[in-house]
């Protein structure tokens, strides 16, 4: 007999979309079946008219973490538990070494953050902010423990210690480890805001002139030498703007392994939002763009040139966003776990600007393949986790900061109308959240070990 069985819905995934009944056992998907044809089960949900897909993979999430010496205001017990709701069932954070430390303990350390909190699956990435010897020395350690993907800060005194960096490009491509790029030039962006600050341009309404796409577009230069020469993966975090994407392309035509995130702000909002009022709570790095930048992504979400959406969920309470004095003081980042799918549904599927089967690729599927987690995650088959999520695509939902499981006060999409949303989420065949609230035990969730990343994962 089946633990649960999900009949009646419309199974979507990036190669089918099809009525189709799921059952489950023991926390697994065991069958798919046509209609009616499913073993009986101990529980069956009705989902007629509904869309079955895999739980989200979100690549790209920073809990419990500290920066401009104050911490985020979500843990990974909010911060799962708003991911949850959304119809996210696995996360991938940043464990960040500390200056001198080791990645190990970086990762143990996050570790001690997540096990006892999260309410989802998760796994880490190390974030490599000294790349001494010492640390170089660790990466196979970290690839060995599951952490299979190294970040890179280009703005963090990255060009002083470029051939330190280069050292570790070509060890983390030697032991199959995937280089996660934040891509922006420190030098160009340090010449841009001396002059802004020099002119007294302090206020937020000049922090995208501070950070052009230019510097983004010659640091995603300048990381495809480094990684041509060290034969390292590279994937492009959060990437913002038009010329950025277009030296993905670029490289992509000579045959290179190069990979492409966006986020969802570059995608709803635009830089007029800093004319706004309290306009900071927009700040993140890189900031928002004009009107051109979001066409051309969501050209390249739709051709395949990008690969992931991804939250950089990194949430602050409104005071702390405005507060500061000056841009260059203002915290990066903002709450979005909650609404990566449905917006995404609603913006692309609704509008007609994605395919349906290219919404689930963007948020689960690749995402689950890139970073070593397929098909355990991110997949609707025999012997994957029952990580599914029983969407409602005619709900409407105005997206209202009170009524969000983050413990940010406000939300960057607030009054937002969304066609779309998750009804039921489900977490190795459990139940943890339905009609928007989450019953789940804080550290249920488990750490994903993953596998070292395949230049071949596209045909997974």
């Amino acid at each position: 007999m089946l633990d649960l069985a999900i009949v009646g819905a419309t199974v979507v995934t990036p190669s089918r979309v099809a009525l189709a009944d799921v059952g489950v056992v023991a926390g697994k998907i065991a069958s798919i079946a046509s209609p009616g044809a499913l073993e009986t089960a101990q529980r069956t949900i009705d989902a007629l008219g509904m869309l079955l897909i895999p739980g989200a993979v979100d690549p790209h999430t920073h809990l419990d973490a500290e920066m401009f010496s104050m911490h985020t205001i979500d843990d990974f017990e909010s911060g799962t538990a708003a991911a949850a709701a959304g119809g996210v069932t696995t996360i991938v954070d940043y464990a960040f070494q500390a200056n001198g430390g080791s990645l190990v303990n970086a990762i143990e350390k996050w570790h001690s953050k997540a096990r006892d909190r999260s309410i989802i699956d998760y796994s880490f990435h190390v974030a490599l902010l000294d790349p001494s010897p010492e640390a170089i020395a660790e990466i196979p350690r970290a690839v060995d423990r599951g952490v299979t993907s190294i970040k890179i800060f280009m703005m963090l005194g990255f060009e002083a210690r470029a051939r330190d960096y280069l050292r570790a490009f070509k060890v983390a491509g030697d032991c199959g480890a995937l280089l996660a790029i934040h891509a922006e030039d420190e030098h160009l962006i340090g010449f841009c805001t001396e002059r802004l600050l020099a002119a007294g341009k302090h206020d937020v309404t000049h922090f995208a002139a501070s950070r052009p796409p230019l510097s983004e577009a010659a640091a995603v230069r300048r990381a495809l030498a480094m990684t041509e020469l060290s034969g390292a993966p590279a994937y492009f975090v959060h990437l913002s703007s038009r010329e950025a994407i277009d030296e993905v392309r670029r490289a992509r035509v000579s045959g290179r392994t190069v990979l492409a995130e966006t986020r969802p702000i570059y995608l709803y909002l635009t830089e007029e939002r800093f004319l706004e009022p309290n306009g900071a709570k927009y700040v993140g790095y890189p900031p928002l763009r004009s009107a051109e930048h979001r066409d051309a992504l969501w050209a390249a979400l739709a051709d395949g040139t990008v690969d992931v959406v991804a939250t950089d969920h990194c949430s602050w309470t409104l005071e702390r966003k405005i507060s500061a004095d000056r841009f260059t003081r203002m915290p990066p980042g903002m709450s979005n776990l909650e609404t990566l799918v449905p917006m995404l549904y609603s913006e692309g599927v609704a509008k007609g600007r994605l395919s349906i089967s290219r919404w689930v690729d963007l948020t689960a599927t690749n995402p689950a393949k890139i970073f070593g987690m397929y098909p355990r995650k991110g997949a609707i088959v025999e012997g994957a986790d029952a990580d599914l999520v029983i969407f409602e695509p005619n709900r409407k939902v105005i997206v209202k900061a009170c009524e969000m499981h983050s413990r940010a006060d406000y939300d960057p999409f607030e009054g937002f109308e969304v066609t779309g949303w998750p009804k039921m989420t489900i977490s190795r065949g459990v139940p943890i959240v339905t009609d928007r609230k989450v019953d789940a035990p804080a550290g249920r969730g488990e750490f994903v070990a993953r596998e070292r990343f395949s230049p071949g994962w596209r045909s997974q």
